[in-house]
């Protein structure tokens, strides 16, 4: 099968591969037999850069056979605001998810000598909670955030 191109459309995909990308690869220290497939297109996609009018976006290294983004490309790159926009949203999302999951079972906690909660109760308490960081984070952001020194016992 073949599929043409305009040098938009390419460089759009691109942006969408690198963007991929960031999420597959972007914490391997190291190549990973279950990434390989993914990086293998990544680098067949960028092998035709140049001739797609991106000759100043990347720069080919022989000696680690991968494509590597220049500065110009990135100082002009428009997916890397989706990529910092969607890490600033799971920051967010994860924190206040895991605040109100761990507040949540310490009630839990108490409740189990005092009579359990039933589902439909951990449900509303969990989005009771997860509504209140939420609220908290977005009018105060890390400001409110306060980690607790180490006590004796802890770890």
């Amino acid at each position: 099968m073949k599929i043409n191109f305009t040098k938009k459309e390419y460089q759009l995909l691109v942006e969408m591969i690198l963007a991929a990308d960031w999420i597959i690869r972007g914490y391997d220290d190291v190549p990973c037999a279950a990434t390989k497939s993914y990086d293998d297109l990544r680098k067949k996609l960028l092998s035709h850069h140049q001739e797609m009018g991106m000759e100043d976006a990347f720069v080919y290294d022989p000696d680690q056979d991968d494509y590597f983004e220049t500065r110009v490309y990135e100082d002009r790159a428009a997916h890397l605001r989706f990529i910092d926009l969607y890490d600033e949203r799971t920051f967010w999302s994860l924190l206040t998810n895991k605040l109100a999951a761990r507040d949540l079972a310490a009630e839990q906690a108490q409740a189990d000598t005092s009579g359990a909660l039933t589902e439909e109760q951990r449900s509303l308490r969990f989005f009771e909670r997860l509504a209140g960081y939420e609220e908290l984070f977005a009018e105060r952001g890390l400001e409110a955030l306060r980690i607790a020194p180490k006590t004796a016992g802890c770890h």
